[in-house]
């Protein structure tokens, strides 16, 4: 035990990334499952915390020397920061146990994330990515099994006689059912199909500040950087550039352009549209520091669902369960107490929009079913949307009234 201890506190301290053991924080847990295996010796965790620009902001790696689940874990991350955590038990250098997507929010506390729940890691080949409504969903083989994968549950699958697609249904539950229609594709788990599910190409946009007065964009490729400026007379590019973090900022050295872009994580308002971004963003170029926001504003959105608290600034029914949910390519859904929707959002420059929702039909005491259309209505009248001070999420109308308050659980 006293072996395990110290090259745990070893890989913490000589893991940390540059600036973190300054205005750090820590985020612990403890590593489980449910499976009575045991590890082999010689295992080895690796815990890692992601940020924006793919930037890792911590990480610990240590051997199990025979510790079996729960396994306590500490990685030390930059103050004023959020990040994505996954955690890995790796045997002979492969997989074997995953827990990924926890998501970290931004501030200077420490933060326990109690039982992290591992599951086991069987690797699918040829597979297929599906977001429906709030579910994701893999598909593909393992051996030559056709496997569905929800939630971290894997369901051998057969495939069943259908008219248009490839149709499958889980050998062991035939209320599971998987029905894939080129891009579209529909997933039932029980007596209700999930909200339509939409294919997923996993391609990594590029991140992207920009600033109006002056006329500046930086674009932060793959393998290089674009800096365009003065309302396009200047264009520069150069490799990708490291990034280096600091307490609650990236920042971003380009010296072969004589360029420096700084990122602080904190709501950043355009000032020509007024539509938020993630980050602050400082432009240091040819001893001048130009102004703008930086990220994609639709990552403020995406993520956990939202639980909606208040409909008109008129309150919800108590103890009503209304959520929205957006994915990342521009689908919603969410449940307005009473049935659950779904349908597609619009998000540019100028603001945020909704389509037609498409709703489940089950019946309701009449308060349930008119705060569901009132809900409903409200979704068609956004013109825009905005984060609070608080971390709420405002869906606004026309008249820059609020139509919707959310706000994600603690």
């Amino acid at each position: 035990m006293v072996r395990f201890a110290l090259s745990l506190f070893l890989a913490l301290v000589l893991s940390l990334p540059a600036g973190a053991q300054e205005g750090g924080r820590t985020i612990s847990g403890q590593l489980s499952y449910l499976q009575r295996i045991a590890l082999p010796e010689g295992a080895e965790v690796v815990v890692e915390v992601k940020g924006a620009l793919d930037a890792t902001l911590g990480e610990s790696r240590f051997t199990t020397d025979g510790q079996q689940v729960p396994m306590p874990f500490e990685v030390e991350v930059p103050a004023g920061l959020s990040g994505t955590l996954t955690a890995m038990v790796r045997v002979d250098g492969d997989p074997m146990w995953l827990a990924q997507g926890i998501r970290v929010g931004a501030g200077a506390e420490d933060v326990d994330l109690g039982d992290v729940r591992l599951r086991q890691y069987t690797p699918l080949a040829f597979t297929s990515y599906f977001s429906c409504g709030e579910t994701s969903v893999e598909f593909g083989l393992v051996d030559d099994t056709p496997t569905l994968r929800v939630g971290g549950q894997d369901y051998a699958m057969e495939e069943a006689p259908a008219e248009e697609g490839s149709r499958y249904v889980a050998q062991a539950d035939p209320e599971v059912t998987f029905w894939s229609q080129g891009t579209e594709a529909t997933l039932t788990l029980g007596s209700e199909p999930e909200p339509g599910c939409a294919k997923v190409e996993h391609t990594p946009e590029p991140y992207t500040a920009v600033g109006n007065e002056p006329g500046w964009y930086v674009t932060i490729g793959e393998g290089e950087a674009e800096l365009v400026a003065d309302y396009g007379d200047l264009q520069l590019t150069t490799p990708r550039p490291e990034v280096e973090v600091e307490t609650g900022a990236y920042v971003l050295n380009m010296p072969d352009i004589e360029a420096r872009l700084r990122l602080e994580e904190e709501i950043c308002h355009d000032d020509a549209t007024g539509m938020p971004y993630p980050h602050r963003a400082a432009l240091a170029l040819d001893g001048q520091e130009m102004r703008g926001c930086g990220g994609d504003a639709a990552s403020l959105l995406t993520g956990a669902e939202w639980q909606i608290e208040d409909v008109g600034e008129m309150g919800i029914i108590d103890n009503s369960n209304i959520t929205i949910s957006f994915d990342a390519d521009g689908r919603v859904s969410g449940r307005t107490g009473c049935n659950r929707f779904s349908g597609i959002y619009m998000l540019d420059g100028e603001g945020l929009g909704f389509g037609q929702m498409a709703a489940t039909m089950m019946g309701c005491p009449e308060a349930m079913m008119t705060q569901e259309q009132r809900v409903l209505d409200a979704l068609q009248h956004v013109v825009r949307f905005d984060i609070d001070e608080t971390g709420a999420l405002l869906l606004i109308g026309p008249a820059g009234e609020t139509l919707l308050t959310a706000r994600r659980p603690a």
